[in-house]
């Protein structure tokens, strides 16, 4: 089975992946104040953690809407 999608075009691995990467961008932005303060992050905090964690989804989509069915990215 290709999990990989045409050029141009997303399939529902791609979403899949996405929402992983903006869960784990999440966790470990959340994990940095934690460690470094053994605070939770306060309410800025959040707000920029959610806004990477979102802007590292995008940029994966916008990567796998220029990349073709065999990997390369135009």
């Amino acid at each position: 089975m290709n999990n990989l999608s045409k050029h141009g075009k997303l399939n529902k691995f791609d979403l899949l992946k996405t929402m992983i990467i903006v869960i784990g961008t999440s966790i470990m932005g959340s994990l940095i104040p934690v460690i470094t303060t053994g605070h939770f992050p306060e309410k800025e905090q959040i707000s920029l953690i959610i806004g990477t964690a979102v802007g590292a989804g995008f940029t994966y989509l916008l990567k796998q809407v220029r990349t073709d069915s065999n990997g390369t990215i135009y």
